[in-house]
């Protein structure tokens, strides 16, 4: 080939290697199709053979009637809770002081924690 028009030979070089990449790229998207079907069919076939294996191996099941699940919130004890919470706190703590629980409230800190992720952040 002649050398003596460089942008042009330049511009053969930069298709022939878009091209390169673009059929690579289209030969490996074929290979990990296959390799998931592959994979599938290889799955389904031990699942069929597991599922024949209990079949011939189990008698049939008799009806199992199930009796209707009643959901109860448990019952919390607030001085449970407040010794509890206490406790943590005291094994939390290796000052050794003893420690006086003088007042509890429930507190939502999801908004507070919000606030200081925006303001302290950078």
């Amino acid at each position: 080939m002649n050398n003596t028009n460089p942008v042009l030979y330049g511009l053969m070089v930069a298709v022939i290697g878009i091209a390169v990449v673009f059929v690579m790229l289209t030969i490996l998207i074929a290979f990990v199709w296959a390799l998931g079907k592959l994979i599938q069919k290889l799955v389904g076939r031990a699942e069929a053979k597991k599922a024949a294996a209990a079949a011939a191996a189990a008698p049939a099941p008799a009806p199992v009637v199930e009796a209707p699940v009643v959901e109860e919130a448990p019952a919390v004890d607030d001085a449970q809770l407040i010794a509890v919470i206490a406790a943590a706190i005291a094994a939390f703590d290796n000052s050794g002081k003893n420690l006086v629980v003088r007042k509890v409230r429930r507190v939502n800190g999801w908004n507070s924690a919000a606030r200081s992720e925006q303001i302290y952040h950078f």
